[in-house]
């Protein structure tokens, strides 16, 4: 099994720390520079955006579609909630997802040398990325730190990122507390972004 991604993708890192919590092997092929503009850099995605799996002759996109997967194939119980139909979770996980996608955004306008702190349209991506955290911040009982599900997966990439990419300032005191006690899991220090 192979996921083409990035060690600091935060789509990729959801699909990690499934895979992690589940105990399969993978292999991460690390793909570079996600502002790379050959499909055949991502597995021939044409999207051009990670993750990717390929898992013997399945070759998959999208991180909640592969994860979708992985839980059909390989975890009949799903131990990580990862097919809810629980209405609360699936709108914390699209709001996520959502600053997520602002977060990548950001970022590769930077990486390809865009001006992001003068235009309206990245101001914007910085306020969904603030705007979902004050929502989450009001909704501490969707997530559960101490049993964690593919929504605190969601989470911790996120907010991760978020800090390792300098796109949030402080606050949150109810989410930090979260992530503090989510990253006391080895299985989630694993996939930690490194400097």
């Amino acid at each position: 099994m192979q996921l083409y991604g990035t060690a600091r993708s935060h789509f990729t890192r959801k699909v990690r720390l499934l895979l992690d919590h589940l105990g399969h092997d993978y292999t991460l092929v690390d793909i570079g520079n996600v502002a790379d503009a050959d499909p055949e850099v991502f597995s021939n995605n044409p999207l051009m955006s990670v993750p990717v799996l390929r898992d013997g002759g399945v070759q998959l996109i999208e991180s909640d579609h592969i994860a979708a997967y992985l839980v059909r194939t390989y975890d009949s119980a799903d131990q990580y909630k990862v097919l809810t139909t629980q209405i609360e979770h699936l709108n914390a996980r699209a709001v996520l997802n959502g600053a997520m996608a602002a977060e990548v955004r950001l970022v590769l306008a930077e990486r390809t040398g865009l001006e992001t702190r003068t235009a309206a349209y990245f101001e914007k991506a910085r306020r969904v990325i603030s705007n979902v955290l004050d929502w989450c911040e009001e909704q501490p009982d969707l997530f559960s730190p101490d049993t964690p599900t593919y929504l605190d997966f969601h989470f911790i990439s996120l907010w991760d990122h978020a800090n390792f990419y300098e796109l949030v300032e402080g606050g949150w005191p109810r989410l930090q507390d979260l992530a503090r006690r989510l990253s006391a899991s080895d299985l989630i220090q694993r996939s930690a972004i490194l400097g």
